[in-house]
């Protein structure tokens, strides 16, 4: 054989050996996917690299992603970059504006998120939390501020020795007014009626017998009607009254506001309150607010709010920085990678290792190629250097 055929050949047959060793030692890092066995035999180097070792490289993927990617430290220090907040200021500015120029109302609002029937739950849960919520307040409220003992003029404002007479005149004017009225109305003067006839019965005697016979209760009634609307009407009656009513004003006033509501309800007051919250017609409020666009709930307070974006968002990422270090601890992150990780098929894996490095790998064929040449041209002229 010619020497330069020689060569040529030896330079093509290492050529090729290095490229398929090269190209078969990539494909062994995937295949096999499981391992080989003859009989009882196992096949060496199967599984692949990364089936085989796929459970080491989760705890380490995971624990690289928790040491050195994602930190609470960078988590921390991302929030707290000024293009971070400008982005958060944006979005939030974005969306108030699509809000005051949406003409959706809340009811179909609500129906980009659930279906008819989802809504009517949630609805309901809604007016449930609400009245919980109410419910809960009153008894914080009520333990808090010792509502028990508070008494009735430390809760009403303006409570002071001019205002209680001056309640106590509007009182009486009120109470004097409503019973002029009711006299002189035609229920009233058949009250009247009925009480001279009552009377003039009750009499008895030869008096009873001579009232019944000369006396006309009707006449009596027109006559007895305007004597009675002089004394409502006379400043002496008014006096009494406002001084009856400011001094049960008084009396009130000095009483525990509780003890006052349990004579009105004769029930302890607070399981009253938390009666009539939990009697509250949420469900009917929530329904009638579901017709209001939303613009119009956002476009009074457009100019405020945008105003207090920046403030807001400042002080919502303070809070998410200080909330980190406790999501992730929460989170268990290197756990969770590692769960990811053996969850993901390793068909994927490959497919996305081949794509990102698809070129590297054909490079480290070719390279193969090149070696393995280069190594035969050396064998090749050392053997006929040789002889």
């Amino acid at each position: 054989m010619d020497d330069w055929l020689y060569i040529l050949v030896s330079v093509l047959v290492a050529g090729f050996v290095g490229g398929i060793t090269n190209h078969y030692a990539i494909k062994m890092l995937f295949h096999p996917r499981k391992s080989i066995y003859i009989g009882k035999l196992h096949v060496p180097f199967t599984p692949g690299l990364i089936p085989k070792r796929r459970d080491d490289i989760a705890v380490s993927l995971g624990n690289v992603v928790a040491e050195y990617l994602v930190t609470t430290e960078g988590l921390q220090e991302m929030v707290s970059r000024p293009a971070f907040r400008n982005k958060a200021e944006e979005y939030l500015r974005g969306l108030l504006h699509r809000l005051n120029d949406s003409p959706l109302t809340l009811k179909e609002v609500a129906h980009k998120f659930w279906d008819q029937e989802e809504w009517q739950s949630v609805k309901l849960r809604l007016a449930d939390g609400l009245r919980l919520t109410a419910a809960h307040g009153v008894s914080i409220a009520w333990h808090k501020f010792n509502l028990n003992e508070v008494e009735l003029q430390a809760i009403v404002p303006g409570w002071n020795e001019d205002n209680t007479k001056r309640w106590s005149e509007a009182a009486a004017d009120a109470v004097l007014g409503a019973v002029e009225e009711e006299i002189l109305s035609a229920e009233g003067q058949r009250m009247l009626t009925t009480m001279a006839t009552g009377m003039m019965d009750q009499a008895g005697g030869f008096l009873g017998t001579m009232a019944a016979i000369f006396v006309d209760e009707d006449k009596m009634v027109r006559k007895i009607t305007p004597a009675i609307v002089r004394a409502l009407r006379s400043d002496d009656a008014r006096s009494k009254i406002v001084q009856v009513i400011q001094q049960r004003l008084h009396e009130y006033g000095d009483k525990p506001a509780a003890e006052l509501l349990e004579l009105l309800t004769g029930e302890e007051s607070q399981s009253w309150i938390t009666g009539k919250i939990a009697n509250l017609p949420m469900e009917k409020w929530i329904e009638s607010v579901e017709g209001v666009k939303v613009s119009s709930l956002i476009a009074p307070w457009k100019e405020q709010a945008e105003a207090g974006i920046p403030a807001m968002t400042a002080r919502a990422l303070q809070s998410i920085a200080k909330g980190i270090p406790t999501a992730v601890q929460a989170i268990q992150l290197p756990e969770l990678v590692k769960e990811q990780v053996e969850k993901f098929p390793v068909e994927r894996l490959e497919e996305i290792i081949l794509n990102i490095s698809g070129k590297e790998f054909r490079a480290i064929t070719w390279l193969g190629v090149l070696l393995g040449g280069f190594i035969g041209l050396l064998q090749s002229l050392f053997m006929l250097w040789w002889g």
